[in-house]
């Protein structure tokens, strides 16, 4: 009896671990996400600290399964993926401290503001910038591994912002039966805007980057047109230029209905573009649809040669891009604002694109990079306000890392393609030796 329950009580650890690292880790992020500075600074650190405990968990289990080498080098391997972007990071963090000094700003004073700001006392604000940047850089990042470039996430956002808004107004449901069709209902309008830059890639060739790009201006400046004819009507409204206020029954719920520390603006948004970049990952890497999408994005010709198809891709990979924009929309509107404004915040579509490019065009990266362009961004402001230091610091210390990231990126692929080159003018030699032969 004793050995039957040393064989088996091994086999239920990782299980249990499993378990373990996941709970931890929804627990940790939830109270380190709803966190707010001026009421809730222990939970802030006790959310840190449940999500390294859950990392820790999950390297164990990690260990249990795979062994000590595997586990060093899934670490090596992580290094060296982190190593281009916190290198970049670090690098124009300096360079933008080398320009305050030159123009008489104390680097040290502004970075310190900049930081807490971000990090702790405007911690609220960063979750509320980097929710609907995480939507959008998604977007962008899918359409990446079809090879494509989504610059028309913009006009998507707007899309879905105008189909949720319209719906939230008019959709009497309970909230848990109209939010999740409204969230459908907006991705399917971002989706909606891609059609016919779809069709004209797939029949006609036309560059996507083209297409995207005027239907973003087109949706922008139709917003206006739909404010008006929903409560932005000046002859009615003394408020021209945003809609009425959707019913209560849509709004998107608050972390402080079950976390009271939390600040009352901070809605659950960011926890739904966190399952939805999880989603987008396992979609890529664990579904046939994902394999096809990331053949087509790496050679055409040879994802044909293997019978897939690459116009059926294409079309798929954007309308999916353009369902996943339409979202940042629903975001906005059902979860901070609960009215469409004409502006609405605008750039998060277009920064999305820096955000995706930051991740490298991994779903999962794209939280993490959306989370530190939505914290340089509460911290900039920050910064501005108590260190009188400019925040088009932020915007150079923002361009360089993107910069430095890309450029990396850029010649590493020269540099792959140089090597494919080399490698088939070696065959092509050693072929023509034969051939003499």
């Amino acid at each position: 009896m004793s050995s039957t329950h040393e064989h088996t009580e091994p086999g239920r650890l990782p299980s249990i671990l499993t378990i373990a690292s996941a709970v931890l880790g929804a627990a940790g992020l939830v109270i380190w996400l709803g966190a707010s500075m001026s009421r809730g600074e222990t939970y802030y650190f006790w959310g840190i600290w449940l999500i390294v405990a859950a990392l820790a968990v999950y390297l164990w289990r990690y260990r249990l399964l795979n062994g000590g080498e595997a586990l060093r080098e899934l670490l090596r391997s992580s290094a060296r993926k982190m190593a281009v972007p916190v290198m970049g990071v670090v690098t124009a963090i300096v360079l933008g401290g080398i320009l305050m000094l030159a123009t008489g700003y104390n680097p040290i004073e502004a970075y310190g503001a900049l930081f807490f700001g971000g990090l702790v006392r405007n911690w609220h604000i960063s979750i509320l910038n980097a929710a609907p940047l995480i939507f959008t850089a998604l977007s962008v990042a899918f359409a990446f591994k079809a090879g494509l470039f989504n610059i028309g996430a913009e006009g998507q956002y707007y899309m879905g912002a105008m189909a949720a808004a319209w719906l939230s107004i008019h959709f009497t449901l309970p909230g848990i039966i109209s939010l999740p069709l409204i969230f459908i209902f907006a991705g399917l309008f971002g989706a909606m805007w891609t059609i016919i830059p779809a069709l004209l890639k797939v029949r006609t060739g036309a560059h996507e980057v083209i297409t995207t790009m005027m239907l973003a201006h087109t949706a922008r400046y139709l917003s206006p047109v739909f404010i008006r004819a929903n409560g932005g009507d000046p002859a009615t409204s003394t408020h021209p230029y945003v809609t009425w206020e959707i019913l209560p029954n849509n709004f998107l719920p608050r972390f402080q209905q079950f976390l009271p520390q939390a600040n009352y603006r901070v809605h659950t948004g960011i926890l739904i573009a966190i399952v939805v970049a999880l989603l987008i990952h396992y979609i890529l890497y664990y579904t046939s649809w994902g394999f096809e999408i990331r053949a087509v994005g790496e050679n055409k010709d040879a994802a044909r040669a293997q019978g897939i198809s690459v116009g059926k891709n294409i079309f798929r990979a954007l309308l999916i891009a353009g369902f996943l924009a339409g979202l940042a929309g629903f975001n906005q509107v059902n979860g901070l604002d609960h009215r469409l404004f004409e502006n609405l915040q605008a750039g998060y579509g277009w920064n999305g694109i820096s955000v995706a490019l930051l991740a490298g065009g991994n779903p999962i990266g794209v939280v993490f990079t959306g989370l530190l362009w939505g914290v340089l961004d509460a911290g900039g402001q920050f910064m501005a306000r108590t260190t009188q230091t400019p925040s088009a610091i932020v915007e150079i210390v923002k361009g360089t890392i993107l910069f430095l990231v890309v450029a990396r990126y850029i010649y590493t692929a020269i540099g792959n393609w140089r090597r494919k080159r080399q490698r088939h003018r070696e065959a092509d030699a050693a072929n023509a030796v034969k051939e003499g032969a």
